[in-house]
């Protein structure tokens, strides 16, 4: 695969898995009589989508000038993506001072595979660059 294709394979995955996840997920917790709309699932999906997109061209653009700083850009987006969460998601979670299982997972779900594939990814591009 040349490194140019990168970012159409990256957003193609990205974008599906994340949907097939999102209709998974919510099939899983209607199910199980959950209310995908009050655990803001379509929040913390587009969240994730987003800012894993951003991570992703934030270090296939600086590939080449900060080398040796990919891994810092890497790091940077995982916090900033939990940032984000404190700040949009974690209040309405916490509103009952609780932060159930199903609450967790509907962040963590949408992340743990974003952060799978942009290290996949990661991985590509450093090992292909020079």
């Amino acid at each position: 695969m040349k490194i140019s294709a990168y970012p159409y394979y990256f957003t193609i995955v990205l974008l599906l898995g994340l949907v097939a996840l999102f209709f998974g997920h919510s099939y899983i917790l209607e199910s199980g009589d959950y209310n995908a709309t009050d655990l803001q699932l379509v929040k913390s999906y587009v969240l994730n989508a987003i800012m894993a997109a951003i991570v992703f061209f934030a270090i296939y653009i600086f590939r080449d000038k900060y080398r040796d700083l990919l891994g810092f850009f890497f790091l940077g987006g995982s916090l900033v993506k939990f940032t984000l969460f404190f700040i949009f998601l974690y209040p309405t979670y916490h509103q009952d001072g609780v932060l159930e299982r199903t609450e967790f997972l509907a962040f963590f779900t949408p992340y743990g595979f974003s952060l799978v594939l942009e290290t996949f990814f990661l991985v590509k591009l450093l090992n292909t660059v020079r």
